[in-house]
């Protein structure tokens, strides 16, 4: 007897490897993908401009990055500066120093996004808060008085529009690229579980026009996976809005047999093996047996010859006596 539906995404018509470059970008379940790519030791440049939730705010982005034009946006609590083109997390002290890290990360997404492979584009909302002043979208509204901002329901037609003008510059700057997207499994309940499902369709329509108009346009269903598949509240975090660990990590499997190719997937697989035993912890640290333990852990690691392991063999001679 079927007791749950299972998600089998099959294989996507190309594949990452590991000496490409992925940049991610979105709502913070982007943070998760571009987490696992780091801990994999890929070349991945993860939610440069912080967590950003809504479409056009994502575009926008993309943009300044591609044109490496920005016309800043700044606002101050106390005395922290933001940018509301910008998550809070890219924040400083001052105006100037504001400035400055904001150029830093816009050169480093430009940087990474003319040499990447592939991006990954996850989307969380499509409710956006627009400046009534300047009659701008904003990726943040760092708190400030809510008579500043007007609350809107983006159209399929808006997040088409906007995609077809981010895309063509894209491509120009760097043709081969690919993009995946995704639609976030993260719950918006303060919208109103109603309203987070008129949402989510909003941007599940939106991809699949996105996917349906462009052949290196591609869709990675986790939301499907956490809502369907995984369909059981333990599944999630106290918080019943976030995926739990379990389910990352479930949709993180899912997520890289669908991409990687069956070489990448087993050396994932020893790479995870690896790590246990770099943080295996010795009750006799100086004894024989350990330090012929970690002369056989120092020539796995160095079985890696693409993959950047210096720090962890490092690590490992320095308790070698």
């Amino acid at each position: 007897m079927l007791t749950r539906t299972e998600i089998s995404p099959g294989k996507a018509p190309f594949t990452i490897e590991h000496n490409q470059t992925v940049v991610t970008i979105g709502s913070c379940f982007s943070d998760m993908i571009g987490e696992k790519l780091q801990y994999y030791k890929f070349d991945v440049l993860a939610n440069p401009f912080g967590t950003t939730f809504n479409p056009i705010s994502i575009f926008q982005l993309l943009t300044i990055a591609i044109e490496k034009k920005f016309n800043p946006f700044p606002a101050s609590l106390g005395e922290i500066w933001y940018d509301h083109q910008f998550h809070s997390e890219v924040s400083a002290l001052s105006a100037e120093a504001l400035h400055e890290l904001t150029n830093e990360r816009i050169a480093a997404a430009t940087k990474s996004l003319a040499r990447a492979s592939c991006l990954v584009i996850t989307l969380g909302s499509a409710w956006v808060y627009r400046h009534v002043e300047t009659n701008t979208i904003v990726n943040n509204c760092h708190k400030q008085s809510g008579r500043y901002f007007k609350k809107e329901l983006l159209s399929v037609k808006h997040i088409l529009e906007d995609f077809e003008t981010v895309y063509a510059k894209l491509k120009e700057l760097n043709p081969s690229i690919k993009i995946i997207f995704t639609v976030s499994p993260v719950r918006h309940i303060k919208d109103t579980l109603q309203l987070n499902s008129v949402s989510k369709a909003i941007l599940l329509s939106s991809v699949h026009y996105m996917c349906e108009q462009h052949t290196d346009c591609h869709y990675f269903p986790s939301y499907e996976i956490q809502m369907d598949d995984l369909r059981d509240y333990r599944y999630y975090a106290e918080d019943l809005i976030h995926p739990s660990k379990q389910a990352e990590k479930y949709i993180w499997k899912k997520l890289s047999n669908w991409v990687f190719s069956s070489d990448l997937l087993a050396a994932l697989e020893e790479w995870d093996q690896l790590q246990k035993l770099l943080h295996h912890k010795a009750f006799h640290p100086s004894g024989s047996a350990h330090q012929q333990f970690l002369q056989q852990t120092i020539q796995r690691f160095e079985q890696f010859p693409h993959w950047n392991v210096s720090a962890e063999i490092a690590s490992l001679k320095a308790q070698c006596i």
